[in-house]
């Protein structure tokens, strides 16, 4: 009776863990999969990450106007409506006015750095008497090579903003998929569990709706949270001064889309722009982007994203520094939702198995 006992609880363990290794190693697969292609094929992934974020963003708003008895198609247009003609009136407000100051900042840049010269001859005594020429020599080259040398930068910036974000025929290709996923993605969700075996359709289902869950919380704080900090850090520098407040807003913004480490990426040309504007803005500055980001990180994140991702700032910097040795700046943005995917598969298809009743 014993043995028999034995056999029974061991029965549905030898069974439940090769099956939950091989869910888990599928899903991994899937990640490094996904990893080559946003390496090799990222202007064919692209349109389907804009996809994907526009239904995650406009998804809650459509099935709010469908319980006003507003049709799907019909609000589903209105909304990617407003949406597109709001992006269009935000670059067209936007980028003639970073522009210019991007290129006031680069023109007075040879006259923060004669600045910089005087202070360290007259006041701080580094070349002042038995300096040696040489320092001198590369301080001058620098100021008359200044201007060309930041120019050269922001090209090749450019050029990594443009191979990141892709060609304009990516990006309107995304808009049509986020247009037939907010039509048809229920729809298609309903059809996938179809084609899982019956023995694991329950699991892989739950674990799809909790993955869509994670993305979908992800997606929504990540962009608000951009926004919130590329409009306080807007305001707040204009506030104190800063000439290129708008130029530093909208970098800022755009760098916290990368959890963590983005917004200390964005503190290191803002305070060098205080710096070079005077040594007494940088500790305003240094507050204004310390106090946005503890409202983000205390208030907006914890609101909109709650637990879905659920990890600790240490393993979402390695993520990060993994995803840019795969895939550079796209591997950056997407390294914080798949490292999410990875905890919620080990939930789903391992950690549960340790719950589930063995008799």
């Amino acid at each position: 009776m014993d043995h028999g006992g034995e056999r029974q609880v061991q029965g549905p363990q030898a069974s439940g863990a090769p099956s939950a290794r091989a869910s888990v190693l599928a899903v991994a697969g899937g990640l490094v999969a996904l990893g080559l292609a946003v390496h090799h094929l990222w202007s064919a992934v692209l349109p389907l990450l804009i996809g994907g974020a526009i239904y995650y963003l406009l998804a809650p708003l459509v099935s709010l106007l469908q319980r006003w008895r507003v049709p799907r198609i019909a609000s589903t247009l209105l909304l990617a409506g407003l949406l597109g003609a709001g992006a269009a009136a935000a670059a067209g407000y936007l980028g003639p006015r970073v522009y210019s100051e991007f290129s006031s900042l680069v023109s007075q840049l040879p006259h923060h750095l004669a600045r910089l010269e005087r202070w360290l001859v007259e006041e701080s005594g580094v070349l002042g008497e038995g300096y040696d020429e040489r320092v001198q020599a590369a301080i001058d080259a620098m100021v008359e090579r200044s201007g060309g040398v930041a120019m050269e930068l922001a090209h090749r910036m450019l050029g990594v903003a443009m191979a990141a974000s892709g060609s304009a025929s990516s990006v309107l290709f995304g808009l049509i998929t986020g247009l037939y996923l907010l039509l048809s993605g229920h729809e298609v969700a309903r059809g996938l569990p179809r084609w899982i075996p019956p023995a694991h359709r329950e699991r892989w289902v739950r674990f799809g709706r909790a993955s869509s869950r994670v993305l979908a919380a992800y997606v929504r704080a990540r962009v608000i949270a951009s926004l919130f900090i590329g409009v306080s850090y807007w305001i707040a520098f204009a506030l104190l001064g800063l000439s290129q407040a708008l130029l530093l807003a909208v970098v800022g913004g755009l760098l916290n889309f990368i959890p963590v480490v983005g917004p200390l990426l964005a503190a290191i040309p803002a305070l060098i722009v205080a710096a070079l504007q005077g040594v007494e803005l940088v500790l305003g500055t240094g507050v204004v982007m310390i106090a946005a980001q503890q409202v983000e990180s205390l208030v907006i994140g914890p609101l909109l994203e709650g637990r879905s991702v659920r990890l600790p700032p240490v393993a979402i910097v390695l993520a990060v520094a993994a995803g840019a040795a795969v895939a550079g700046i796209p591997g950056m943005l997407l390294a914080t939702p798949a490292a999410g995917l990875a905890r919620t598969a080990l939930d789903v298809f391992y950690r549960e198995s340790w719950r589930e009743p063995t008799g």
